[in-house]
């Protein structure tokens, strides 16, 4: 029974599953035999024998009687993994190009905006959070300043694949932090080659003394808000996307008042071994 459920599972049906492995078992056989082994109703066993010589798990000799033959499992087997590998190559390449067809035709749909247009979303789990910002750094075009809780610093090391590809869009990200994150500094600093480039170029860090609020402007028209625990500042309570750029234009007025009184981050100079409590934030964070 195991044996064909893990036929079945690469895409033999139930008959073809029980022809196939009385073949294996008899040797080069009469449809006869095959179906009084595998209790294949003898109306169907030339169609499912048939149809496996399709598939290229059996080989058939023309005579009178036909007489059938097994493929042996390590050819057939790689060989219907090569066709499947095969046609999903071809559908994933069929399905590119309707997407990339779709983005061109959506794009050009004409939108009717009001300049008084608000429109907010809200995230509460963490993994919804993560979803949250990692469809933010998809969307950004331009920029990103951000002032992010403390709870957020796994989330930002989570997030470092978007944050490269939104730095290769050409993105600026201007992060300010507080003596909080040293750990995170500590990780991007640790980054190696390309990467560490990258963050170098398109991610600004400033440390600020004393934050009381948590949020982000992205592209001067969303705004982003976070919420901590009432019972514990380290734990994740919700986040907040309102898309409003006059509340955006007034919180990036409020960010560039803290980002002066900042001091900048050299991730370069962070690269080094760093003091004992970072370390044992960063093996924190890594586990």
């Amino acid at each position: 029974m195991q044996n064909e459920r893990l036929l079945q599972e690469i895409g033999l049906n139930a008959y073809e599953a029980a022809a196939y492995l009385s073949l294996l078992k008899l040797g080069v056989s009469e449809a006869s035999a095959i179906y009084r082994d595998s209790e294949v109703p003898y109306g169907k066993i030339y169609s499912v024998l048939e149809s496996l010589v399709g598939k290229g798990f059996v080989e058939v000799q023309v005579s009178r009687p036909k007489k059938f033959r097994a493929v042996d499992p390590d050819l057939s087997l790689d060989a219907i993994f090569e066709r499947k590998k095969a046609e999903a190559e071809r559908e994933m390449a069929v399905l590119k190009g309707s997407i990339e067809e779709a983005k061109q035709v959506l794009k050009a749909v004409p939108a009717q905006k009001r300049k008084d247009e608000i429109f907010w979303t809200t995230a509460i789990t963490e993994s919804e959070i993560k979803k949250f910002a990692v469809s933010i750094y998809g969307e950004v075009n331009k920029s990103i300043c951000i002032l992010p809780p403390v709870f957020g610093i796994p989330i930002v090391f989570y997030l470092l694949p978007d944050i490269i590809k939104a730095i290769d869009r050409g993105v600026r990200i201007r992060l300010m932090i507080s003596p909080r994150f040293s750990a995170l500094t500590s990780i991007l600093s640790r980054q190696e080659g390309e990467i560490l480039k990258k963050l170098q170029n398109g991610l600004d860090i400033r440390l600020v003394q004393n934050l009381n609020s948590c949020f982000g402007i992205v592209d001067d028209s969303i705004v982003v808000l976070f919420q901590s625990h009432p019972a514990d500042r380290d734990r994740v309570l919700s986040a907040v996307k309102i898309r409003d750029s006059g509340l955006a234009k007034n919180l990036k007025e409020e960010f560039k008042i803290l980002w002066r009184t900042g001091e900048k981050v050299d991730l370069q100079e962070k690269n080094g071994s760093g003091t004992e409590p970072e370390k044992k934030n960063l093996k924190n964070l890594k586990n």
